[in-house]
């Protein structure tokens, strides 16, 4: 789970650096889908919606709903299980942070080439990064208006992949990034 938890943020850092790259990865467009990610045995699908910077991801962990609202605007990501009527808050960025655009900006994609995924004209990518002192490489496969439909790779704990499938482009309502009514929110220890 170790792992798992480990792409969680992964996934979440790309998303992050996405925003840092207008040249290469940066969704020009509003979309939503099914992201699936797996690692370690794990494997965790949900709905994905994408407007503007916003970003809502949901999933189930054991029996319970979690929702991801990453807030560009608001240098927030939350946390939220709305069955329990809680959220956590955190901030974007900087050290004991979530990540942000700009702790990603020095990330320099290679283009490998011209491929189909899902029916969708993509350009595969390889991105090497380190974090807390080890390195990976992360392959990411994006379409043309840069939206990530495919990335994998491995770090020392092992192998993941997120793939996004059911991708339908246009705009997304405003209320998938509004945190529920009535959740309590609680800051992340050390923010």
């Amino acid at each position: 789970m170790r792992l798992f938890a480990a792409v969680v943020c992964l996934v979440v850092s790309f998303v992050a650096a996405a925003a840092a790259a207008p040249d290469w990865l940066r969704p020009e467009t509003a979309y939503s889908g099914t992201r699936t990610m797996k690692a370690a045995g794990h494997e965790i699908s949900g709905p994905l919606h994408y407007d503007s910077g916003k970003e809502r991801f949901e999933m189930t962990v054991e029996g319970t709903t979690q929702v991801m609202i990453r807030r560009e605007d608001k240098g927030r990501l939350y946390m939220v299980m709305p069955q329990m009527g809680i959220g956590m808050e955190m901030k974007l960025g900087g050290p004991q942070k979530t990540p942000s655009p700009e702790d990603y900006a020095a990330l320099e994609p290679e283009a490998l080439g011209r491929e189909t995924l899902n029916g969708e004209a993509v350009t595969k990518y390889r991105v090497e990064a380190q974090d807390a002192g080890q390195s990976y490489t992360v392959f990411i496969w994006a379409t043309d208006d840069g939206i990530p439909l495919r990335m994998e790779g491995a770090t020392t704990e092992g192998t993941f992949t997120m793939e996004l499938t059911d991708l339908q482009r246009g705009p997304q309502p405003a209320e998938l990034f509004e945190l529920p009514a009535g959740i309590q929110l609680m800051a992340m220890p050390g923010q």
